[in-house]
């Protein structure tokens, strides 16, 4: 059973957040956005007041924080800053898969300490031009030479590319079994061969520099995650906080909307009536609205965390649908509070116009939402969710 009720030291990790956000990442959000920049200052607070560290074991100097608290937090960011909770989230994600890593690899170990002491920023590169977010069919070539790795290929919308310190990339390891057909790669912002191309100029999540990665580079042995071949073992380290840190955003951002619109409704009075327009049953239908998405949004998103933490098998099912419902909650959350808003939401002086844009993003990061609804649609009809080949039913149906 899901227990929705936080325990203290979960609470406080929220409670951290929040303080951070409102602090410092949402006097920034604005200027960050229409400048398109990183946001590097965010990134420093986020380190000194001990956040970066959150996914991170104990023992290389982290919190050990579980992923409940960690996406709840996530969701903090976002309601200040999308881009700054979206390049928090990949990063952790990161620094999850790598605390996997850890225990027999020295090398991700010091990656991981590097962080907790120093604030190094870590980053994903699993996109592609050729196959965009199905990741577990890169077309990067990641191929045993000898004593090294040579990775060669393009990354494509790689959160922070310019300004992480290290980037974990996948790449096909050449092997014809699936299970060791991926290999992990982490690889210093220094890299020889690594090269960033600078293209991210988008709609929403203005800040988050998620640029080209160019490679054609050899590492060391040890940079390779699992070792050559070994990166689809530890994928489960990552994918759950990698999607559960877009839903987290997705749920951050769908609250700021709904904050906005509610202060508007209660504080914009209609002449000549001077009453505020929650006087009017119409407005309140739509408010009841938004708070059905933002609550039905985070309870999926306690669900999907507790199922990452305690339920393996289901996982995968699972996750899809909580990314489906805070992505779909933070769209429709969006045009409704623009809609009883009116112009004051349209305003670029008004927060409200960055949320709306920031709120696509979720629907075509990773898994996009068709993409989801037919991953979902198979797990509900009891399908592979990597095939589209589908036998006649046999037996009776199911009661």
């Amino acid at each position: 059973m899901v227990d929705l009720a936080l325990s203290t030291d979960q609470q406080d990790i929220v409670d951290e957040a929040r303080a951070a956000a409102r602090a410092f990442l949402a006097p920034r959000a604005t200027q960050y956005d229409r400048d398109a920049a990183f946001p590097r200052a965010n990134i420093t607070d986020l380190h000194e007041a001990g956040l970066l560290g959150l996914l991170i074991p104990t023992e290389y100097g982290g919190t050990g924080a579980d992923l409940t608290s960690w996406a709840l937090a996530v969701a903090e960011l976002a309601e200040a800053c999308g881009s700054t909770a979206l390049i928090f989230a990949m990063h952790s994600s990161a620094a999850r898969l790598l605390a996997a890593d850890a225990p027999t690899n020295p090398y991700a170990a010091q990656v991981l300490k590097e962080v907790t002491t120093e604030g190094k920023l870590l980053s994903f590169g699993f996109s592609e031009p050729g196959t965009g977010g199905n990741i577990l069919n890169p077309q990067l070539r990641a191929t045993a030479d000898g004593d090294r790795i040579h990775l060669k290929g393009t990354k494509a919308f790689c959160t922070g590319a310019g300004h992480a310190d290290y980037y974990v990339i996948n790449g096909h390891s050449g092997e014809t079994d699936f299970r060791r057909s991926q290999t992990m790669a982490v690889l210093p912002a220094d890299q020889p061969g690594l090269t960033v191309k600078e293209v991210w100029d988008a709609m929403g999540m203005r800040a988050n520099s998620a640029n080209t990665l160019l490679l054609d580079c050899h590492i060391p042995l040890h940079g390779a995650v699992g070792g050559p071949g070994g990166g689809m073992a530890h994928l489960p380290h990552a994918l759950p906080a990698l999607t559960l840190g877009l839903s987290a955003a997705s749920l951050g951002i769908a609250r700021a909307c709904q904050a906005f619109a509610d202060h508007h409704v209660m504080t914009r009075t209609l002449a000549p009536t001077g009453r505020p327009l929650a006087a009017f049953q119409a407005v309140r239908l739509h408010v009841a609205d938004i708070a059905t998405h933002v609550h039905t949004a985070r309870l999926a998103l306690l669900h999907g965390a507790w199922t990452a933490e305690n339920d393996p098998l289901e996982v995968l099912s699972v996750l899809n649908t909580t990314k489906y419902i805070c992505n779909k909650a933070a769209i429709d959350v969006a045009d409704t509070a623009m809609q009883v808003t009116g112009g004051h939401g349209f305003l670029r002086a008004n927060p409200l116009e960055r949320h709306y844009r920031d709120a696509r993003a979720g629907a075509v990061m990773g898994s996009n939402l068709d993409a989801l609804r037919d991953a979902i649609g198979k797990a509900a009809l009891g399908l592979d969710p990597r095939s589209d080949t589908i036998t006649a039913p046999t037996g009776e149906p199911r009661p």
